[in-house]
C-alpha cells in the first residue's frame, strides 16, 4: 500500500524556509506517518517526541511548543536532552530509545526536506552496562501454570481455557505478543507441530516449532475453540477456519468479518498479567524465560537466535550476560577445584 501524501513533506523547500517551519507541525506530521497506531512502538515514539518538545520549549525559553521552529532543534539541544534525561534518573535504555526516535525523525526529515541536516545524527547514546533480560525461574513457571489450571477448573468457560493455552504457548515457543495474536489457522499444520510463516519484528518470516507436550494442550484448546466458533458458523468449514485467528475473541465478533475475531494487544497482555504471582508477568518476560531456559539447556547461542527469530546473533548475546555474583561464584568454583 502506498504511503499517504504528506502536506509538509510533500514538496521541496529552500533551507531558509525549512528552518522557519513550525517544529510542532513537523513532528505531528512525522507521528502521523510513522506512529499513528496503538502498537507499543507507536506509543513510545509519541511519548519520546512529546518529551523532547517539552524539553526544547524550556531550553529555548518559549511558552508554547507551537512557537518552536525547526532551527531550534540542533546538535547541542539534542545532546542536552540526552544529558538532562539521564540527570533526572531515566534509565540509559530509555534515553537510548528516545534518542533513536529523534535520530529516525531527523533522518526522515533530511530525506524529505531539502537543506535539512539531521541534528541527532552525531549524538551518541549513553553507554550502559549490558544486562541479561529478566526471566522467571522454573519454580515460578510451575506456580503460574498451576494457577492457570486451577482457574480454568474452577471458572470453566472458554476464556479461561484460551488464556491458559496462550500462556502455555508463549512459554513453549518464545513468540512475541503481536506474533501470537496474528497467527491464522492456515499457518498451523494439521499435526500441530509447526506454525508457518510467522512474521517477526524485523518483517522476516520463520517457522516456529511446537513441542510434543504443548500439542496436547493446544488440541484441547482447539476443540473448545471449534465449539465456540460454531455459535457463529454452524457449518464451520476449513476454508472459513483458515482465515480465522488461532486465538479468538468473540467479543463484538461477527461472522461477516473474520478480523473481528482477532484478540486485541491489550487483551493478550491482560490475560498474561492475570497469572502474576510474585512477578508481574507480561508476554515479553515469558519470551525471555523461553530464551534463557533454551540457552541453558542447549548452550547454543545460534540455535537460540534462530528460535527467537533474531536476524543478528548479537541481539541474542544479551542472554549470555552474567551478574557480578554469578561471575564471583564461577571464579570461586574454578579456583577451588580439587586437583587430581
Amino acid at each position: 500500500m502506498s504511503e499517504p501524501l504528506s502536506p509538509i513533506f510533500g514538496e521541496a523547500r529552500p533551507s531558509e524556509s525549512v528552518a522557519d517551519m513550525p517544529l510542532g507541525e513537523v513532528v505531528r506530521e512525522y507521528i502521523r506517518l510513522y506512529a499513528d497506531g496503538v502498537s507499543h512502538t507507536a506509543k513510545a515514539k509519541r511519548l519520546d517526541t512529546d518529551r523532547f518538545l517539552s524539553f526544547l520549549s524550556r531550553h529555548r525559553r518559549v511558552k508554547e511548543i507551537d512557537q518552536l521552529k525547526v532551527r531550534d532543534w540542533d546538535f547541542s539541544s539534542t545532546q542536552r536532552f540526552v544529558d538532562e534525561s539521564l540527570k533526572i534518573g531515566e534509565a540509559p535504555a530509555t534515553v537510548s530509545r528516545r534518542l533513536a526516535t529523534l535520530k529516525h525523525m531527523g533522518r526522515v526529515l533530511s530525506e524529505r526536506l531539502s537543506g535539512f541536516i539531521n541534528p541527532a545524527r552525531e549524538v551518541r547514546p549513553p553507554k550502559e552496562q549490558p544486562t541479561r533480560p529478566k526471566s522467571i525461574d522454573a519454580g515460578e513457571v510451575k506456580e503460574i501454570k498451576e494457577l492457570a489450571r486451577s482457574r480454568r477448573e474452577s471458572k470453566g468457560g472458554f476464556i479461561s481455557l484460551r488464556n491458559e493455552a496462550i500462556l502455555a504457548l508463549l512459554l513453549d515457543t518464545g513468540l512475541r505478543a503481536d506474533e501470537i495474536r496474528g497467527i491464522r489457522m492456515s499457518q498451523v499444520d494439521p499435526r500441530l507441530q509447526w506454525i508457518d510463516q510467522v512474521r517477526t519484528k524485523g518483517r522476516r518470516f520463520r517457522k516456529v516449532y511446537i513441542t510434543s507436550k504443548m500439542r496436547s494442550e493446544l488440541a484441547t484448546y482447539l476443540s473448545a475453540r471449534e465449539r465456540e466458533l460454531k455459535r457463529f458458523f454452524p457449518k464451520l468449514n476449513p476454508a472459513i477456519d483458515s482465515k480465522l485467528p488461532l486465538f479468538i475473541s468473540v467479543y463484538k465478533a461477527s461472522a461477516s468479518d473474520t478480523r473481528s475475531f482477532d484478540m486485541g494487544a491489550k487483551t493478550i497482555w491482560r490475560a498474561v498479567r492475570s497469572f502474576s504471582i510474585d512477578t508481574k508477568l507480561h508476554p515479553h518476560l515469558l519470551r525471555h524465560t523461553f530464551a534463557t531456559d533454551l540457552l541453558e539447556d542447549s548452550r547454543d547461542i545460534r540455535l537460540v537466535a534462530q528460535a527467537l527469530g533474531h536476524s543478528d546473533v548479537r541481539v541474542t548475546m544479551r542472554y549470555t550476560e552474567r551478574g557480578d555474583e554469578e561471575v564471583a561464584q564461577a571464579l570461586e568454583k574454578a579456583r577451588n577445584k580439587t586437583k587430581n
